[in-house]
């Protein structure tokens, strides 16, 4: 529920940012080199490919903890889950920005594997990590930190 929150409350900032870069003039910083700040909504910031790929790597490597942790450690898995949504906003924008089909996949099992570290379900977890380390990969095959 909290990403489905946060995707409409983004949207809503992506429609006024929208607004207000139809009426800047020509003179104004592009969105894609824009630096972020607290204001902007996850999506509109922009970070760098290697930023993109450590992040990338570090949502997988706790994606696997929280497969690990489901069935045994429920509590353990909660927490886990939790330290993904802090590095995804760091990078999201980028991601959709590149990939849209990407942005979808990862939003898509990240709420499967919230779903599943809350049941303490470990099938479900297993492959909501699995589909994250594909989105990884497939994502990291097509823009490369270097």
């Amino acid at each position: 529920m909290l990403r489905s929150t946060r995707i409409l409350v983004a949207a809503a900032g992506l429609t006024a940012l929208a607004a207000g870069a139809c009426s800047a003039s020509k003179s104004a910083t592009p969105p894609s080199s824009q630096t972020p700040t607290s204001s902007q909504a996850p999506e509109a910031q922009r970070a760098s490919a290697a930023d993109v790929a450590t992040g990338l790597r570090k949502i997988d490597d706790t994606a696997k903890g929280v497969a690990a942790k489901a069935a045994g450690d429920k509590a353990g898995a909660q927490a886990l889950d939790a330290q993904i949504e802090p590095v995804w906003k760091t990078i999201e924008g980028t991601v959709k920005a590149n990939s849209q089909d990407g942005y979808a996949t990862f939003e898509d099992s990240f709420g499967s594997l919230e779903s599943a570290a809350n049941a303490g379900d470990a099938a479900k977890a297993a492959t909501a990590s699995s589909a994250v380390s594909k989105a990884v990969a497939d994502y990291l095959a097509k823009y490369p930190a270097s």
